[in-house]
């Protein structure tokens, strides 16, 4: 059977509901063991290079850098020793990942082919593990818990629903659930079915046709500054709509297995300074940054030219983790910008209570107006620099 790790799958969809369906009848105490041989079972019909490749990173790297840094805590030895172990780990991961990001596809030697090949097959939701690997062992060292049981991290790595594009969950959160699953119940099933009714809608529906109508204003070879601008919006719109579609998807199939996957979207398009957007949109992917990188090289804490630049750094960070390219690059340094001068200005979002009146709307016009801007930097060069060009032919049509 030909399956594909994707939660538009027809084939992969009905084994992750008979998984979720299953469930309710496992006792809790057997959960873990039974999530984690079905999540491989799964990803091994769908991608059997990406389980093994996620699966020997976790048992043979993640968990023992974790547990040694525990064991050699316990036993009284330096902080340093046990910094220069997560280090270590986290290097790797980074290593693994701008790897993966270089060369995009993977091949094992005894699964035939090369060991690095272009024409080999990708990993299935790489960025995303180790996104949350790094996570795992960031969150651990600052909590100084010890997780006993490597199949609980391993069925959170490979957690079929956020597997390929998130949410991405913290492990505390997620172990915290696995432990005690939500029983079936009818509010449990209603919830389900609207996150999975709105959310192939979204994506299926509602980011086809805007898609369809972005094509069609991207083919104008002379675009005016009208065309460019409804170009935008439309390639914004179908952003939000696609990706927001497949999050309420995850998050259903979450539910199903009784896990409350992390909300991604939080009314993005309201929001009336950049920082504020980036907090409601993709959420999770930002939260990971101000909590691996952000917080952890100063934050706040330092002088407001610091914070600016780190905010710029983090989303010069976050294009290169969309992909090496240099459109990619040019998006992350675009949005760094942006976030660097209104930090170095002081912004501040309008309260909720004055959400109204010419300013509030203005101001949200202006923060979308610069965010859907940088959507042209996701395009094919060509194509960006014709929308682009439209901006300076003042003709209406």
């Amino acid at each position: 059977m030909s399956v594909t790790a994707s939660l538009l799958d027809v084939r992969f969809i009905a084994l992750l509901s008979v998984m979720g369906l299953l469930r309710f009848v496992v006792p809790t105490r057997y959960y873990v063991v039974f999530g984690v041989t079905c999540s491989a079972a799964l990803l091994g019909l769908a991608a059997p290079q990406t389980l093994v490749v996620i699966s020997v990173s976790t048992l043979l790297l993640v968990y023992p850098i974790h547990r040694l840094t525990r064991c050699a805590e316990r036993r009284g030895a330096s902080k340093r020793f046990s910094s220069v172990l997560l280090t270590f780990g986290m290097v790797v991961l980074v290593a693994l990942l701008a790897w993966f990001k270089l060369y995009r596809h993977f091949a094992l030697p005894w699964l035939g082919a090369a060991w690095i090949g272009p024409e080999t097959l990708a990993l299935v939701g790489f960025s995303y593990f180790i996104l949350r690997a790094i996570g795992f062992l960031h969150i651990q060292s600052i909590l100084k818990t010890t997780e006993s049981n490597p199949l609980t991290l391993l069925f959170f790595l490979l957690f079929p629903p956020t597997l390929t594009s998130g949410p991405i969950q913290k492990f505390q959160d997620f172990r915290q659930q696995v432990c005690s699953p939500e029983p079936l119940s009818a509010p449990l099933l209603r919830n389900v079915a609207y996150r999975l009714t709105r959310g192939y809608f979204r994506k299926m529906v509602l980011a086809v046709v805007i898609n369809d109508m972005a094509g069609k204003l991207l083919a104008v070879q002379h675009p005016s500054v009208c065309v460019s601008v409804a170009s935008l919006a439309a390639l914004y719109v179908f952003f939000y709509f696609d990706f927001a579609g497949y999050s309420d998807i995850a998050i259903a199939f979450g539910l199903l297995l009784g896990v409350k996957v992390p909300e991604n979207f939080r009314q993005p398009f309201l929001a009336t300074t950049a920082s504020q957007f980036w907090r409601n949109w993709h959420i999770t992917i930002v939260d990971w940054f101000r909590d691996q990188v952000f917080i952890p090289l100063g934050g706040m804490k330092g002088s407001r030219l610091r914070a600016a630049s780190l905010a710029f750094l983090v989303m010069f960070l976050c294009g290169f983790w969309h992909g090496v390219a240099w459109g990619y690059i040019a998006w992350g340094a675009w949005h760094g910008l942006v976030l660097f001068t209104e930090a170095l200005s002081g912004a501040k979002p309008i309260p909720p209570g004055r959400h109204q009146g010419m300013e509030y709307w203005s101001r949200v016009l202006w923060t979308n107006a610069r965010v859907a801007f940088g959507g042209a930097f996701f395009l094919p060069s060509e194509t960006a620099l014709r929308l682009l060009g439209g901006f300076t032919n003042w003709s209406m049509f």
